[in-house]
């Protein structure tokens, strides 16, 4: 069976899926497939820009060219973008795989013009939903998720959701905001991600100023720092433990829009700790020495995306402080498996109490690793990948 697996950004880009699509396209390869993969040159956060050196032997890598998107220029995405989407449909329709794959990057139009060009070679489509547009958009507040350019997106991304042989989601939260979109039973399936894998690399340590102290209690904020995460608010609830734990500090490890404000306030502070973004493998020894790992969503966001660093908090045994709704199923789940906590609000009062639980109570790491392994474990994930791919063959 030829498959051909899609996204903006493949390894070595260090987007999350990036990573996360090498694994699955190595598996299926492993399986005896013949595996594709359609991305554009690497230009994801200083990543080496071309194609070629490095690329994995066991599938092929095909890449369309792509500008550095720096500054944020609207005008370069948008290019990009456009460049992509038309890259892919030649692609498709010069391959004419069995199976096409496509995520939601670039929104929306990465995965209608995937399913598109599937029917148009009679092959399977498979919908990898790592968030939901333009319900994004309109939650947090962004032009494309109003109006006519809402209802447009919305209307496309119907469009593909019919043309779905599957549709895989990352939570029952997001399976239920697809079905309430009333067009019809549509073949979900729900498959979570998995903690990143460094394919090798060798172990590289962060810069030792960004190391814990010795009798220091870190929390740990690891990704975009985002309009999506509520950051500014969230850490005026977890101030409010500084006074009473000098020990306790909040590291943000990474970037985003949110930065600025953030440092606004909270730059200078003797137990707020600022870090750049930084390679995975670095990363990963910071996110390992942490005692919690923090994750928050905005109002209703977890009904449209999953925090994926939950996965990464969780394989090396970090409990998690988690601020969102409780009621949600990533609330739920983090509550009734004993994996961290869960403020019962999102205001800082409320965040602030369960923060002050979470250092009083203190969640084993082996019990957090233990269930990790169980229940979302890389090699058990892949195997429902693995899965969903034979019952095409078959």
């Amino acid at each position: 069976m030829k498959v051909l697996f899609s996204h903006r950004f493949f390894w070595p880009d260090t987007a999350p899926y990036a990573a996360i699509l090498r694994s699955i396209a190595e598996v299926v390869a492993g399986d005896g497939h013949e595996v594709h993969v359609f991305s554009a040159r690497p230009s994801y956060r200083g990543a080496v820009h071309g194609a070629g050196d490095g690329e994995p032997a066991d599938f092929h890598v095909h890449r369309c060219p792509a500008f550095r998107e720096r500054g944020g220029s609207i005008i370069l995405r948008s290019i990009n973008a456009l460049a992509y989407c038309m890259g892919l449909l030649l692609q498709v329709r010069r391959l004419r795989p069995d199976v096409v794959t496509a995520s939601t990057f670039p929104p929306v139009l990465a995965a209608w013009t995937a399913s598109l060009a599937a029917r148009s070679v009679r092959a399977r489509f498979i919908y990898h939903m790592q968030d939901i547009h333009p319900e994004v958009s309109r939650i947090s507040g962004g032009a494309l998720g109003r109006g006519a350019p809402g209802r447009l997106m919305k209307w496309l991304d119907n469009q593909t959701l019919r043309r779905a042989d599957v549709v895989v989601v990352l939570s029952e939260d997001m399976a239920d905001t697809l079905r309430a979109r009333g067009i019809g039973p549509l073949p979900i399936h729900i498959i979570n991600n998995f903690s990143l894998d460094d394919f090798g690399s060798e172990r590289a340590d962060p810069p030792a100023e960004l190391r814990k102290r010795v009798g220091r209690t870190r929390m740990i904020f690891a990704g975009n720092l985002g309009r999506f995460q509520d950051l500014p608010r969230v850490t005026e609830g977890i101030s409010r433990c500084f006074k009473c734990h000098p020990e306790f500090e909040l590291m943000f490890l990474g970037d985003g829009v949110a930065l600025d404000e953030l440092k606004a306030r909270w730059a200078g502070h003797p137990q707020i700790v600022f870090a750049p973004f930084l390679p995975y493998p670095q990363a990963r020894e910071l996110i390992r020495e942490a005692d919690i790992g923090l994750l928050s969503l905005r109002e209703d966001m977890y009904r449209v995306a999953y925090p994926s660093k939950l996965l990464t908090y969780l394989a090396h045994g970090v409990p998690v402080m988690a601020v969102l709704e409780p009621d949600s199923a990533l609330g739920q789940l983090v509550r009734n498996e004993r994996l961290g906590a869960v403020p019962e609000a999102q205001t800082p009062e409320a965040i602030g109490r369960a923060l002050e639980g979470l250092l009083a109570n203190h969640v084993p790491r082996a019990h957090i690793t233990a269930w990790h392994d169980a229940n979302l474990a890389r090699p058990r994930v892949l195997e429902r990948w693995q899965q969903l791919l034979e019952a095409f063959a078959g």
